[in-house]
């Protein structure tokens, strides 16, 4: 069931553009768990994960590695997430393992309108959100 209504919001989704005029590019990986794997226009290097169950339609975008943080602002990194997921509108942050991400959830009954409407601000988000985190992240080498 949950395969069946991601391939119909994937169909929704085909050749639709965001607010902004920017195109979606999606891709479907097929498993035990489907996952469709939506890129924004020149945004391309945080790919949202959406996935399809019987409550929720799930997106997640992944920001950085635990071991891209530096260690000496972990518990700052935490309090600042936990302070910013109040500002960021129809986002939160999580950890998967040793991923941090940024996610956003849905009614499955949602529209397509509804749902480009979430991966336009999960998108805006990612960006914002790794603006404000990267004081908290390792140096580039």
């Amino acid at each position: 069931m949950s395969n069946e209504k991601l391939q119909q919001l994937m169909t929704n989704l085909d050749g639709q553009k965001l607010a902004d005029g920017m195109g979606l590019s999606i891709e479907l990986f097929d498993g035990e768990d489907a996952v469709a794997c939506i890129k924004v226009e020149d945004r391309e290097e945080f790919p949202i994960y959406m996935t399809v169950d019987e409550g929720q339609i799930l997106c997640i975008t992944y920001l950085f590695g635990e071991d891209q943080v530096d260690p000496s602002k972990q518990a700052e990194l935490a309090e600042a997430m936990l302070t910013m997921n109040v500002m960021i509108p129809l986002s939160a942050f999580s950890k998967i393992g040793n991923q941090y991400i940024l996610f956003g959830a849905l009614s499955p009954s949602s529209s397509t309108e509804d749902l480009l409407h979430e991966i336009e601000l999960l998108s805006d988000n990612v960006l914002e959100a790794i603006g404000a985190m990267s004081t908290y992240l390792k140096e580039a080498a």
